[in-house]
């Protein structure tokens, strides 16, 4: 096996279920759930990852559909699932 290290500046979208937060609520009121999004974030990356990763920083907030932008004309099919 070899060690590979890779540090991109990566952004992706995270599908979560949080109760209090909805389609009207403000990216400033997101950020107060924080230690539940980086629980589900740090058990996604732990199952993808189990040789092991580390943060440098995190940052996040409400989806604001850079992802579209990835899609090809025509492709009704989802960027990231």
């Amino acid at each position: 096996m070899i060690r590979i290290q890779l540090a991109p500046d990566v952004e992706f979208k995270m599908e979560i279920d949080i109760p209090e937060i909805d389609e009207s609520t403000r990216d400033y009121d997101v950020q107060q759930y924080k230690k539940q999004i980086l629980e589900e974030f740090n058990q996604r990356l732990s199952k993808a990852f189990p040789e092991g990763y580390k943060l440098h920083s995190v940052e996040f907030g409400r989806d604001t559909g850079w992802h579209e932008e990835l899609k090809l004309p025509g492709d009704d099919s989802p960027v990231v699932t």
